[in-house]
């Protein structure tokens, strides 16, 4: 799901926080982005990183979708995550220097490389780095729990906090929290909830009748955020 416009500049990107922090000297400031590696650009399809592949850095989206899959021992792929525009990825490498899932673009996308060869050396000369590693990665273990309580939940509760989750999320990096375009498909969104196609297609049909929102091939209008909110306030 891209926002209408879904470019990530150094003002709305996460990487804001790690590449320019507040109160850094210009010659701190300078150190960092001569770090960074630049965006690099993928197609829908292509491999962000590879289960096992081994750990190259934390990495941002700058611009476009991604989605973090697993694979079964019987081959099934199973929709982690999806990743936004500004957010960070990467953090399942830190355990072993390798990575715990597969990131696939869902559209042209871009994203820059904070790379691992680089991070002791700027953890220790700027401190403030470490701890904003520590919070996007502490915020991705609450979304995952979020995730596992909504596994609980019943359907029509899945599909709001989904939207909601969305919603959220891109207007905290500046986006439109009421318009947005879906980049999975339905299957897909089934896939990431647990849920049969059917039953995502028909609560879709169900928000939009209730004019909750507005469906118009990808693109979805949140008509009414509060009433899609309270859906789900009871959970946990």
């Amino acid at each position: 799901m891209t926002p209408k416009q879904n470019h990530v500049n150094c003002n709305n990107c996460s990487l804001d926080n790690i590449c320019f922090p507040r109160g850094l000297s210009q010659e701190e400031i300078h150190h960092i982005s001569q770090v960074i590696k630049p965006k690099k650009t993928l197609q829908k399809g292509e491999y962000i990183f590879r289960v096992e592949d081994k750990f190259r850095g934390v990495l941002a989206i700058k611009s476009g979708t991604a989605k973090m899959v697993a694979v079964d021992h019987h081959g099934n792929e199973h929709i982690l995550n999806i990743l936004l525009p500004g957010e960070l990825l990467g953090f399942d490498g830190l355990h072993n220097n390798k990575y715990r899932s597969s990131v696939i673009a869902l559209e042209t996308l871009s994203f820059c490389e904070l790379p691992t060869q680089s991070m002791d050396a700027l953890f220790k000369n700027i401190p403030s780095l470490t701890k904003e590693l520590f919070r996007h990665s502490s915020e991705k273990m609450n979304e995952n729990n979020d995730f596992i309580i909504l596994n609980k939940r019943p359907a029509e509760e899945r599909l709001a906090f989904f939207l909601i989750s969305l919603s959220d999320r891109l207007k905290k990096r500046g986006f439109s929290a009421s318009e947005f375009n879906l980049s999975l498909t339905r299957q897909e969104i089934g896939n990431h909830l647990g849920l049969a196609l059917e039953t995502v297609s028909r609560l879709f049909k169900k928000f939009h009748q209730e004019k909750l929102i507005q469906v118009q091939s990808k693109q979805i209008k949140i008509n009414d955020i509060a009433k899609l909110r309270a859906i789900f306030t009871d959970m946990g």
